[in-house]
């Protein structure tokens, strides 16, 4: 019995001493900022940081905005966070955002998101790889995005759009119809993914069951555990490279890798072309040239960035965008008059859709006032000193670029709860400061696929406008409230809109 006593009260010891010593080391992860006089918000809490609730109770999009609104309403250009353990600054000033992106781009050129493609191929794409990996295939794959590439694709993306046509002549066949648009437009948005990337017929706005769907959700709705799971590899790279962890579900690698790999011997078995996303990256494959030579699991993680980037991205802006149309009616008739005045009622064609420009106004007031992408993420790689100012960014700090914040900020944007294209025709652009309207990003790091993005978006929105009027339903709500727990800042619940054919 006494020895009994003596091994609990050693465990007692050992646990209390553990508690104790992760308090300290919570404690002092939390004062970080404090303990260094540089401006922050002097209540961060021992686990959570400035960040409680973040994409569970509240999408971070709104966290952020908090933090910007208060660090400026104190006059300051940046001010330090912290996200659970990780310290992390938010900048406020529009030059010090471009010298970020821009000018000092040296200093923080990584997003600081894990990847390790040894172990991990999935990761081995774009958006997450760092340093010269990152400006190697950079280098290779931004030929791909051109606008003659893009020409190349347009007719791919015309046959998925009157796909769409017809579904939705079917779905108002008789009569006005309230659609769960989010939905339908996901579904035009996959079809086009899966038509560009990998050469497959989806099916997905008429299938009951689509495994692109179901690997997409996997995606985009993480749980509490798989969120932390990412804080926890981008907190501890180092380790979890040595350890060689995973990033990546197996079902969403085992699915990606399969679907690449029978596309690509299929094709090359048959000697098949088409005039798609991976035919390019196939000739670079077996391009002649070493610095263009794509391997297979090169070509796998670029699909796979290839389809989270470009489907729930693009079928969130042209839902958004139909919400805020059919709010404010007089906009919807003049666009559908711009629209037809510019590309008829016959075939569309890449000139037409892109010379629409009151619809390029009308997609950037959305992104302005919806921004897909809600904040920019970048790592910095060695100590900034803050140009006027005699502040510091240390090394190895996450930096956010509040984009969802600038966006809705009223010194900027007058009343920004207004939809309101005007503020983007061409004299408004000209008045104001660049930097505070980022929707693809900036500088060497931005959007390489903003040119195809923007193209599915207009294609799906001119094939809705000419041949329906988009209102409020029943059961649309007053306005867009985001889901917590969507990493694209996606509408809670759907949206569902009432479809009328002109």
């Amino acid at each position: 019995m006494a020895l009994f006593e003596v091994y609990l009260a050693v465990g007692v010891t050992v646990v209390l001493t553990l508690v104790v010593y992760g308090v300290l080391y919570l404690d002092k992860k939390r004062n970080f900022w404090k303990s260094r006089n540089f401006p922050c918000t002097g209540r961060s809490l021992l686990i959570y940081g400035d960040y409680k609730g973040m994409n569970q109770t509240e999408h971070m999009q709104y966290i952020n905005q908090r933090l910007y609104n208060e660090f400026k309403s104190k006059n300051l250009p940046i001010g330090g966070t912290i996200l659970f353990t990780i310290r992390t600054v938010v900048i406020v000033d529009p030059d010090l955002i471009k010298a970020i992106l821009v000018k000092d781009f040296h200093a923080f050129h990584d997003r600081g998101v894990y990847n390790n493609p040894e172990v991990d191929p999935l990761t081995g794409h774009l958006f997450s790889l760092e340093g010269q990996a990152w400006r190697q295939l950079r280098a290779k794959l931004s030929p791909t995005f051109t606008s003659g590439k893009m020409k190349m694709m347009f007719e791919t993306i015309l046959n998925v759009a009157d796909d769409l046509k017809e579904f939705m002549l079917e779905k108002t066949e008789s009569g006005s119809t309230e659609l769960e648009m989010k939905n339908v437009l996901a579904g035009f948005t996959t079809d086009v993914i899966g038509s560009c990337a990998f050469g497959i017929e989806c099916n997905s706005l008429r299938a009951t069951c689509c495994r692109f769907r179901e690997v997409s959700k996997q995606i985009f709705q993480q749980s509490v555990a798989q969120m932390m799971w990412q804080i926890f590899l981008m907190l501890f790279k180092g380790l979890a490279t040595i350890l060689k962890l995973r990033a990546t579900p197996a079902e969403v690698e085992k699915f990606f890798t399969n679907m690449v790999q029978e596309t690509i011997s299929h094709r090359e078995q048959n000697n098949v072309q088409r005039n798609d996303f991976m035919n390019i990256l196939i000739q670079m494959k077996n391009s002649e040239k070493l610095e263009e030579q794509l391997t297979i699991n090169e070509i796998t993680a670029q699909s796979f960035i290839f389809f989270v980037a470009g489907f729930e991205t693009s079928s969130t802006t042209m839902v958004n965008c139909l919400f805020e149309l059919a709010k404010n009616p007089d906009i919807q008739d003049k666009l559908r008059s711009e629209i037809l005045k510019v590309c008829g009622d016959g075939r569309l064609t890449y000139e037409s859709v892109s010379s629409v420009e009151y619809l390029n106004m009308v997609i950037d007031e959305t992104l302005r006032k919806h921004p897909v992408v809600d904040s920019l993420l970048r790592t910095c790689n060695q100590s900034y000193d803050i140009p006027s100012s005699d502040l510091t960014i240390p090394e190895e700090t996450f930096v956010f670029i509040p984009v969802h914040a600038l966006h809705n900020d009223p010194e900027y944007y007058p009343n920004p709860d207004r939809f309101d294209p005007e503020r983007f025709n061409a004299d408004n652009r000209k008045s104001r400061h660049p930097f505070v309207y980022l929707p693809f990003g900036e500088g060497p790091r931005n959007c390489v696929g903003m040119r195809f993005g923007l193209m599915q978006t207009r294609v799906g929105l001119i094939t809705l406008l000419r041949r329906f009027r988009v209102k409020a339903g029943p059961n649309t709500p007053e306005r867009l409230v985001v889901d917590p727990k969507s990493g694209i800042p996606a509408p809670l619940g759907g949206l569902p809109l009432l479809i009328e054919r002109l």
